[in-house]
C-alpha cells in the first residue's frame, strides 16, 4: 500500500515530472546525434562540450547517457570514458529476428489472458493518436511499451518476459519519431493485434505480432541505410 502511494506522489510531482521530461528530451537529443552519425563510432562523449551543444543542463545529459549506455549505444572503457558503439545493421536485424520468434510466441500465449478494459483502453488511445497524426508524440511510444509490454505481462512465462524487455531496451532508441513514415501503419498494426489478443485467437496475435516486427525491421533497416 506505501508503495502505490509513493508512486501516485511521484506522479503528481511537478519536479519529478519535469525532471523525467527533460531526462526523456536529453535521451532523443543524443540519440538523434548517434544515428545522424553526429556522433560517430569511436567518439568519446564530451559531457560538458556535448551539453553545450544541445542547450541542456548536465544532470538530463547524464541520464540519458546512462539509459543509452544500458542499451549499449554507449560503451564505458577501462579509463571510465564513455563511447559511442553505434548498433549495427547486422546487430539490429539479429535483435529483431529473435525478437520476432519471441514475442510471437508471448502474444500466442497472451490470447485471451489479457484483461479486456485494458484492451479496450489501449484501443481508444491508439485511435485518438491517429487522429492527432503527430509521429513525434510521446504517447505512441508509451502506448507502444504498454502493448508490447502486457504481451510479455499475460505470456505467464517470466524469463520470456525478462528476456523480451532485454531485446527491446535494444532497440528502444529506434522509436516513431524516427521513422515518421510509420505512425499509421503502427497504429493498424497494433489494433490487430489487440483484436487478436481480445479474441483469445493465439494464431493471429503471433501472426499480427510477428507482421508488425517485420515491419519494424524493415523500416529500420531503411532508415540507416539512409544515412
Amino acid at each position: 500500500m506505501n508503495t502505490q502511494n509513493t508512486a501516485t506522489e511521484n506522479d503528481l510531482d511537478p519536479d519529478a515530472n519535469n525532471a523525467r521530461r527533460l531526462g526523456n528530451q536529453a535521451y532523443e537529443a543524443l540519440a538523434d546525434l548517434i544515428l545522424a552519425r553526429e556522433l560517430k563510432q569511436g567518439d568519446q562523449i564530451q559531457e560538458r562540450a556535448l551539453a553545450t551543444r544541445l542547450g541542456i543542463s548536465r544532470t538530463p545529459l547524464r541520464e540519458a547517457m546512462h539509459r543509452l549506455e544500458g542499451e549499449r549505444i554507449l560503451e564505458r572503457k577501462s579509463n571510465n570514458r564513455l563511447f559511442v558503439r553505434l548498433v549495427s545493421v547486422p546487430e539490429i536485424m539479429e535483435t529483431l529476428y529473435v525478437r520476432r520468434l519471441l514475442e510471437s510466441d508471448a502474444a500466442a500465449r497472451a490470447a485471451g489472458k489479457v484483461p479486456l478494459q485494458k484492451l479496450q483502453e489501449l484501443r481508444e488511445r491508439i485511435k485518438l493518436l491517429m487522429s492527432l497524426d503527430d509521429p513525434a508524440s510521446q504517447e505512441h511510444q508509451e502506448l507502444d511499451a504498454e502493448l508490447h509490454g502486457m504481451i510479455a505481462g499475460f505470456c505467464e512465462n517470466q524469463l520470456l518476459a525478462d528476456m523480451i524487455a532485454e531485446l527491446r531496451r535494444k532497440t528502444r532508441m529506434f522509436s516513431l519519431k524516427r521513422l515518421d513514415n510509420r505512425l499509421t501503419p503502427v497504429c493498424l498494426e497494433h489494433l490487430a493485434m489487440i483484436d487478436a489478443l481480445e479474441r483469445g485467437d493465439a494464431v493471429a496475435a503471433a501472426a499480427e505480432t510477428t507482421r508488425h516486427i517485420d515491419n519494424i525491421r524493415q523500416s529500420i533497416v531503411d532508415k540507416l541505410l539512409s544515412y
